[in-house]
């Protein structure tokens, strides 16, 4: 076992120590949330494995060693994951079981387009979540956050290509008879595949709404693994990122393209980034709303639907 970790030409700080904390926590056989070792702890394991002879490791720094684990348990594809430093650090294997699943529909994107409408028939019968699906969901949260009228317009195509998003919100305001409209817009999406294509939706998005937003679904403990580059494009693009926190073993049904079923107890909306406020040309914005049916004033309070009092 021991001749498993091998560092030999590996000079790279943080190589090593994603190295050395595997093997510890493999020998450990840390692999759930419940049997994870504190830094400390890994820490000490290190200092025996430098007594051993037959391996040649480098002398590191315990502090350097702690912040450097906690940068490789927060990198995406990583499989040593922790949720608060506190609660140590443990092998994922739920996270391999993702990365495989990812690996899996990457490989079914190179089937044909008839193919795939084969597939979308036998995931309505089979019971399958489908983005659709999100959309009562991401509604309610767009009533919480305060928005007065909320509807569904994934299927509104009178807007152009880029300019159709799933679901949109309206705050209304009135001040001295002038009427003010904060348009919030949702682009949502079941997993992270793709995203560089999806994202760009939600930035189109920005030329007619205050606050746009890319929403997915993520396995709850990895929230703390989300792409640094999903994040860059999010802030550099001024768009907030919903996500839609469910249970590893439930990601990997709606990956796996399992009858599963969202409801209110088996998920949670988290705003992980918020959309910047932004004021849009009035002339986009105008035909945003014109082409949702909205033409003056009296039709915002009949767009969509209200929450119920």
């Amino acid at each position: 076992m021991e001749e498993e970790l091998n560092l030999e030409n590996i000079n790279e700080r943080t190589t090593q120590i994603e190295l050395i904390s595997e093997y510890i926590l493999n020998q450990k056989k840390a692999f759930t949330m419940d049997k994870a070792l504190s830094s400390s702890k890994i820490f000490e394991e290190y200092q025996h494995l430098l007594n051993n002879k037959d391996l040649s490791l480098p002398q590191i720094p315990q502090n350097t060693f702690n912040i450097y684990i906690s940068k490789v348990s927060s990198s995406a594809n990583n499989r040593i994951n922790c949720q608060g430093r506190k609660k140590g650090y443990y092998i994922d294997k739920i996270l391999e079981k993702i990365e495989k699943n990812e690996e899996i529909t990457r490989e079914k994107e190179t089937e044909n387009i008839e193919q795939e409408k084969k597939e979308q028939k036998q995931i309505k019968v089979k019971g399958n979540l489908l983005e659709k699906d999100l959309y009562p969901f991401l509604e309610q949260w767009l009533f919480q956050v305060d928005n007065e009228r909320v509807s569904d317009i994934s299927s509104n195509r009178s807007q152009g290509k880029w300019a159709n998003p799933d679901l949109v919100g309206l705050k209304i305001d009135n001040l001295f008879g002038a009427t003010e409209v904060e348009i919030t817009t949702i682009e949502a999406k079941l997993t992270l595949e793709n995203w560089e294509q999806w994202i760009f939706e939600a930035v189109a998005h920005t030329i007619f709404s205050n606050r746009s937003y890319f929403a997915f679904i993520r396995a709850e403990n990895h929230i703390n693994k989300i792409e640094p580059e999903l994040k860059h494009y999010a802030e550099t693009f001024k768009v907030g990122l919903l996500i839609i926190a469910v249970d590893p073993k439930d990601y990997i049904k709606i990956q796996q393209r399992e009858k599963f079923e969202l409801t209110d107890e088996n998920h949670k909306i988290i705003e992980y980034s918020p959309a910047p406020f932004s004021i849009p040309h009035t002339k986009f914005k105008k035909k945003f709303l014109n082409g949702l049916g909205i033409k003056e004033p009296r039709d915002l309070y009949r767009f969509g639907k209200a929450l119920e009092h």
